[in-house]
């Protein structure tokens, strides 16, 4: 069971990756569905700021899944902790695409 944790983790490296990459680049399109873009000034820069917070996931996923296969005894705790890193980076992205936004 504790394999099977290690590999949930490390598919889950590429599975993040694509949207990461789709919101770095997303230049003006509107991919964020947390964001008013109607306020927003500068979309790319929205875009490229939250596109390296959320390349992050993948990295931490990688190594959290690297050592889950070398100690399996850990791989629910890491699981669980990558978890709640991902709510940790959706709240900070919501919450920090404001300093994109102008005034009403």
């Amino acid at each position: 069971m504790a394999a099977l944790l290690a590999i949930v983790q490390l598919l889950l490296v590429p599975v993040l990756l694509i949207p990461a990459l789709a919101v770095r680049f997303a230049g003006k399109s509107r991919p964020l569905n947390i964001v008013n873009y109607a306020r927003v000034k500068d979309p790319s820069a929205l875009h490229r700021w939250a596109g390296n917070r959320l390349a992050v996931l993948p990295l931490l996923f990688l190594i959290s899944g690297l050592v889950s296969l070398h100690k399996p005894s850990l791989s629910a705790a890491l699981l669980t902790l990558m978890i709640i890193t991902m709510l940790v980076v959706a709240v900070s992205i919501a919450v920090g695409s404001e300093k994109f936004q102008s005034a009403p």
